[in-house]
Order: structure tokens, then C-alpha cells, then sequence
């Protein structure tokens, strides 16, 4: 028999831990930010009704199953119109593919005098594809009012849906008609097998360690083995007598992170196992911790942590490597984001976060695993079965991902100066990876015609039908320069001109990383601000051919940028200053460290002027900006990372960030990938990029570690030597 499930209701009157760590199979837990559910959808007509904030479903944080909050669903169900709602599913990089056995369950709360009959209808969406629309009623056992229900139901009576691909949305619609105003609350919707562990959970949960930095208390426990272990709850007293449950987490997660109000205050803390039926395990031991405010310096490293702590967690056992979803049942593992994990652990092996020696570990099964992994001249594809070791390609299309490749393999070239001892384990990793180094034949992957610009990609296809060319200001930078240092298969000299520092028509598309100026910044260029202020010479030819990079100087939001534009995302722009300290790097256009600056300042600037959603001039850093009505994607990362050159522009952006927004914006793992400020919404995930960036520039501001580990490799050296003037 299904069971039923009694609820708990409680007004939160201190903050809940930030929310939304949660399994792909889970369509909804928990909204990040309260008032609304920004990833969903309410629309009515005639005169049926939904309740809806901006055309999103409310969210109660005082009625919920899990904490900290429910959708709310409030309607009316007239004969003369229609209602329906969607949730959609896209919190995950690599979504859940259902399977034949799977049901759609969740739970559900009904505080109106709603008849069975008046429940509303359910339906998924696989892209395109609607399924037919069931009646919930008939998958309740035992229904009850005030009190939380279980509905399951089996994925085989969905018409219409495909296994072993992704859902979409949920639908929820009208069913029957009436005048009287329903209200329902909905929570922890997922899919789930139809047979699951059931061993009962009779030890008590381990709370091991705690500890505070500012109001940031952290929680790491102990998980056993046990195989009907599904979330890890968390409850948080002031008095250690009456506790709140604060969060429901995966069992992937091991630690966590939970913003409190006060500073020199105790609270106190206990956990609890949780299994497939959320029935709980006896409660670990109580523990105690009192808060105190953070200095800049101990704030500095304590985001730090936090971001590299990402990379510690999200890796694939069996190949070392970064893994995107580590909750998803595919191991699908990144070669681009790995090289941005490797940044991150050598920084967390610096500062004693992980030891030297699991970094080792991890980072010679990651070399085994490249060496043996399927690859066209030393190049690699985008991704891999970390299980298995071969490619995955996500539009089944064979292809080599040359930017990818130089990213992993400049990352791999630190590595090998960072494990510089002269022990057999640390030799033979070095060996392993000069082998790698030295096998990529960056030659293959330039222009017939033009043997100085390289190709972002190869497939054995349609060759470079699909690639464009490498080049601009950008993370371009870094790979010219690492093609050029190659010593068995080099790029010549003059690739640093004719390759990077030349606009090619077909450049590469940074899609997920370009910010195109809006309509009216657009206007304001072309107009008093866009003053040209330089005629620096030609690398080329003008007309049709393709010409410098540095042809077209502007004065900016009242700054000289070279190139006379900011439509590169800093984020792209940030990429070869990750590994290379731009004081000193002059060449015969552009002082690297003086750019970086003036393009810090007219990036920001122009954030300023934009209507972002927030009136304070250190929330800055525009990911996306399209149509302005639509809002704009704001990313943590790029106004924190601006610290090691701009330093009080970056720790005031990093404070005010973290105070307006820690609560919804900052985990264990660091800041979220965006906030969009004028819509109520905030990223459910994290990017490694993001990760990568802060915890490496806040490093290198502190230590210059990762600029001096690369500067050192010998290669490289006489590369940098070689393009940059001596001053």
C-alpha cells in the first residue's frame, strides 16, 4: 500500500541553508529563491484561474514536505475557461533518461475542501511530445485532507512517452469544474524505480565535523554503505531544544555550508539518514558552534575553499577526471573542464584542502586514462565514458575538440611543474605527461591555407566544415601560445600575429561566454562614446582579408580598449590570464596588463548603466545580455575575479555578492553560476569555469602560485620570451 505521509508546518523565522542540490531524476524539491518558482509556467483563460507571480507558481516556505518550501497551487476550475501549469525540468547538464519501470511520484497537501474529481490532471512533455493526461485521484492511497499524500504513478500509463530519453516538463491542467477556489501544495516531484533498496536504517547518522567562518557554518558527515541511504537531513536549534529541519541533500554531497543571522551566537546541529520512503535513521549527536565575523583575508580564503572544494567532490572514480553531473547514472566526464579542475585541485593541495598525495592519486589515473582514450593526433573529443573510455559525442558526430585539448593539456603542463619531486610516482607521472605533450600535432589542425590559424575543431566527417577559426581576444591567447611552444610539432612564430592577433570572418563563437551588447549600448558606441583614438598598423592585408585585432582602439565608457569593443565576456577574456600573469606581457600593440584593467573598468561601467536589478554598484558582471526586458544573466565570477587586477573593485564585488546574496547564491562549492536579478532567478548548477576562475585568481592575487607554476615550464618560457618585449 502507498503510504501516507503526515506533514510538518512551521514558519521559517531564520534563514534556510541554500537550497537545490538534488539527484537529475528529481524534477522539483525545492525553489532556491522563495516567493516564486522561476522554472515554471501558469497561464489561464475565461474564467478559470490560477495563481501565479509573473507568470511563475508561488512557492510556500511555511507548508512543505522537504525543506524549505512547496509549490503552491491555487486555482479555480470554471466551465467557462481552462488552467494549466508546467515545471520544467532543466536543472541538469546531462538530464535524467527515464526508464520503462520508472514512476512519476510526488507529494501532495490538500488544504481546500477539493473533491477527488477536482484534483487536477498530469501529463509530461518530451520536447514536442505531449503524453496523455492522467487523473491524479487514482493514484492516491488513503486520501486525507491536511495531510501529505503520495502519489505514484507508473511511467507505462503516460501514452505517448519514450523511453530512455528526457522529460521535459510536468503538466498540471484542469480537471472538472466548479466555483470554489482550490488549494493544493505539491512537493518532491521525481521519478524513481519501481524497485528500490528497503533496508531499514536503525545506526545513527554521524555528524563528524563542524565549523564557521563569518555566518557560514559547515557540516561534514560520515556516510555509511548502506544502499537505502537516498538524502541526508539537516536540523539547525538556537536553544538546542526545538529544531528545524533546514535541507534535504543527495548522499553525493558530504558536506554543507548554512548562512545563519548572527554573529558570537551558538546554534546547535544534528543530522539524520533519510531513505527511498523519507523515513528517517535515529539522529547523530548533537553539535554546537558559535559564529564570529570574518576578516577580509579569512573571507578571501574561505571562498576559496569553498570554489575548489567543487572540484574535490565532482570527479569520476574510475578516470580521475572532471565529472559535469556527478548525480547523473552516466559518467560523462569533460576534457575542457577537466584542465579548469586541475587548476582548482593544485590550488587546494597548495593550501592543504586535499593532500599532495590524493592529488597525485587522482591525477595519474587521470593521465592513465588519457593515454589509453581514443584520440585523432594527440587531440580529444569533448567528452568520454569515464567507465569505459570512449568518446561520447552529444550530437552523435565524431569530433575533436581542439581548444578543449589545450586547456586540459596546459593544465597537465603546471601539473607537471607543481609535482616536481624526485620519487618514482611524481617522475613517472611527469614522464606520462610530456608523452601526451609531445604527440598532439597542432599542424594537422591548421587552415590549408593559412598554416599559422588553427581550427577549434576536427571531425572525420566533414574535416573543419563545422570549425572555425581560433583567434581574438579571448582564451585564443593561450592556445597559440601553447601550439607554439609544442616541441615536436610547433606552430611558427609568426602564428601569434597571423593566428591569434588577426579577426578571422569565421572566429569561434564563444556561445556560452559572449555577452552581446544590448540595442541601446549598442547605439551609445556608435554614437559620442565610440571616438577612435588609434590607428595601429595593420597585421594583413584591409579590405576582405582579415585584420588586427588591434586595428579598431575606441575610448569606451571613457576607457581606451584595444579592438574597440566588449563583446567578449570577460569570463573568455580572464581565460589566458588564469595561468599567465599579464604584468610584463607587452608585445608591439597592447600592454596585457593595462588591457585587463581598462576592459575591468568599462565592463563594469557599462553593468552599472544597464537596469540589472540591483542598485548597488559593486552587483556587476552582465553573463548574457539580450533583450533587456528579459533581464540579464549575472555571474558571480566575472566581478570577483577581476581582484588580482583591479583588487578593491574584486573584494568589494566578492563582499557585496556574498552579503545581498549568500543565501540563494553561495553553497559548499561557492557561488552559483548566475543570478538574473529582474526575474527572481538563480542558477541551479555550477560551471567549472566559474569555479576554476575565482579560486585561481583569488590564489593568484595571494601566492601568484598558478602564474609562476606555468611561467617556469621550459617550453612555454621560451615562447613568452620570444613574443613578449622586454621593459
Amino acid at each position: 500500500m502507498l503510504k501516507k505521509y503526515f506533514y510538518f508546518l512551521f514558519l521559517l523565522i531564520s534563514p534556510i541553508l541554500a537550497k537545490s542540490e538534488s539527484y537529475p531524476e528529481v524534477l522539483f524539491d525545492n525553489s532556491i529563491i522563495n516567493g516564486s518558482y522561476a522554472k515554471s509556467m501558469a497561464h489561464y483563460t475565461g474564467e478559470s484561474w490560477i495563481q501565479n507571480v509573473n507568470h511563475s507558481l508561488p512557492v510556500s516556505d511555511s507548508l512543505f514536505f522537504t525543506p524549505g518550501n512547496s509549490l503552491s497551487l491555487r486555482y479555480v476550475s470554471s466551465p467557462n475557461g481552462k488552467w494549466e501549469a508546467c515545471i520544467l525540468n532543466d536543472k541538469q547538464k546531462f538530464q535524467y533518461m527515464i526508464a520503462k519501470d520508472d514512476h512519476l511520484t510526488f507529494k501532495l497537501f490538500i488544504q481546500s475542501n477539493t473533491e477527488k474529481e477536482q484534483l487536477p490532471k498530469v501529463a509530461l512533455q518530451q520536447n514536442d511530445v505531449r503524453s496523455s493526461a492522467l487523473d491524479i485521484s487514482h493514484y492516491i492511497d488513503d486520501f486525507a485532507y491536511d495531510t501529505w499524500l503520495n502519489v505514484s504513478i507508473p511511467l507505462s500509463k503516460f501514452e505517448g512517452i519514450a523511453t530512455g530519453k528526457a522529460v521535459s516538463s510536468l503538466l498540471l491542467e484542469q480537471n472538472g469544474t466548479g466555483t470554489i477556489t482550490h488549494q493544493l501544495f505539491i512537493d518532491q516531484i521525481e521519478f524513481l524505480p519501481k524497485n528500490y533498496p528497503k533496508v531499514k536504517l536503525s545506526s545513527a547518522a554521524i555528524l563528524s565535523k563542524i565549523g564557521a567562518v563569518d555566518k557560514q557554518v559547515e557540516l561534514v558527515w560520515q556516510l555509511p554503505l548502506t544502499p537505502s541511504i537516498r538524502y541526508v537531513k539537516i536540523y539547525r536549534s538556537e536553544d538546542k531544544l526545538n529544531y528545524q529541519p533546514i535541507a534535504v541533500l543527495p548522499i553525493y554531497v558530504q558536506k554543507c555550508l548554512d548562512r545563519v543571522n548572527e554573529y558570537n551566537k551558538s546554534y546547535y546541529y544534528k543530522i539524520a539518514w533519510v531513505d527511498y520512503n523519507y523515513v528517517e535513521s535515529p539522529f547523530s549527536d548533537v553539535k554546537e558552534i558559535q559564529t564570529k565575523k570574518g576578516t577580509d583575508a579569512e573571507m578571501l580564503s574561505f571562498i576559496r575553499n569553498a570554489h575548489v572544494n567543487y572540484f574535490i567532490d565532482n570527479y569520476d572514480v574510475n578516470s580521475g577526471m572532471y565529472l559535469p553531473d556527478r548525480g547523473n547514472r552516466q559518467a560523462i566526464v569533460s576534457t575542457n573542464e577537466t584542465g579548469y579542475a586541475i587548476l582548482g585541485l593544485l590550488v587546494a593541495a597548495e593550501n592543504q584542502i586535499m593532500s599532495r598525495q590524493a592529488l597525485l592519486a587522482r591525477m595519474t589515473r587521470m593521465v592513465k586514462f588519457l593515454s589509453a582514450a581514443q584520440n585523432h593526433q594527440g587531440v580529444f573529443t569533448a567528452f568520454y565514458d569515464g567507465r569505459l573510455g570512449v568518446p561520447y559525442y552529444r550530437d552523435s558526430v565524431p569530433t575533436y575538440d581542439v581548444r578543449g585539448t589545450s586547456h586540459l593539456m596546459e593544465s597537465l603542463l603546471i601539473a607537471r611543474e607543481y609535482f616536481s619531486k624526485d620519487d618514482s610516482e611524481e617522475q613517472s607521472l611527469r614522464k606520462s605527461i610530456t608523452k601526451l605533450w609531445e604527440r598532439i600535432n597542432w599542424k594537422y589542425f591548421t587552415d590549408r591555407s593559412n598554416a599559422d590559424v588553427l581550427w577549434n575543431k576536427w571531425s572525420p566527417i566533414d574535416s573543419t566544415a563545422r570549425s572555425r577559426s581560433l583567434g581574438g581576444f579571448n582564451e585564443s591567447l593561450s592556445t597559440y601560445v601553447l601550439a607554439m611552444s609544442s616541441p615536436t610539432h610547433p606552430l611558427a612564430a609568426s602564428a601569434y600575429t597571423n593566428g591569434f592577433a588577426t579577426k578571422h570572418s569565421d572566429g569561434i563563437d564563444f556561445s556560452d561566454e559572449l555577452s552581446a551588447l544590448v540595442p541601446e549600448i549598442k547605439t551609445r558606441l556608435n554614437d559620442s562614446l565610440a571616438q577612435a583614438i588609434s590607428n595601429n598598423p595593420l597585421i594583413g592585408n584591409t579590405g576582405n582579408s582579415p585584420v588586427s585585432i588591434y586595428s579598431d582602439d575606441k575610448v569606451i565608457f571613457a576607457k581606451s580598449i584595444a579592438g574597440g569593443n566588449l563583446t567578449e565576456s570577460l569570463m573568455s577574456v580572464y581565460r589566458p590570464f588564469l595561468i599567465m600573469n599579464p604584468k610584463g606581457k607587452v608585445d608591439n600593440f597592447v600592454d596585457y596588463k593595462k588591457y585587463l584593467s581598462d576592459y575591468i573598468l568599462a565592463y563594469k561601467r557599462r553593468d552599472n548603466e544597464l537596469n540589472i536589478g540591483t542598485r548597488f554598484t559593486d552587483i556587476w558582471g552582465v553573463e548574457q545580455t539580450g533583450n533587456a526586458n528579459q533581464g540579464y544573466f549575472v555571474n558571480p565570477a566575472i566581478s570577483i575575479a577581476s581582484y588580482p587586477f583591479e583588487k578593491e573593485i574584486g573584494l568589494k564585488a566578492l563582499r557585496k555578492f556574498y552579503e545581498e546574496y549568500a543565501d540563494v547564491l553561495f553553497t559548499q562549492y561557492g557561488f552559483r553560476a548566475w543570478i538574473d536579478l529582474k526575474n527572481n532567478d538563480v542558477s541551479e548548477s555550477y560551471r567549472a569555469r566559474n569555479q576554476a576562475t575565482i579560486a585561481v585568481m583569488i590564489e593568484n592575487a595571494n601566492s601568484g602560485m598558478i602564474w609562476k607554476l606555468y611561467e617556469q615550464i621550459p617550453e612555454i618560457k621560451k615562447t613568452l620570451d620570444m613574443v613578449y618585449l622586454k621593459k
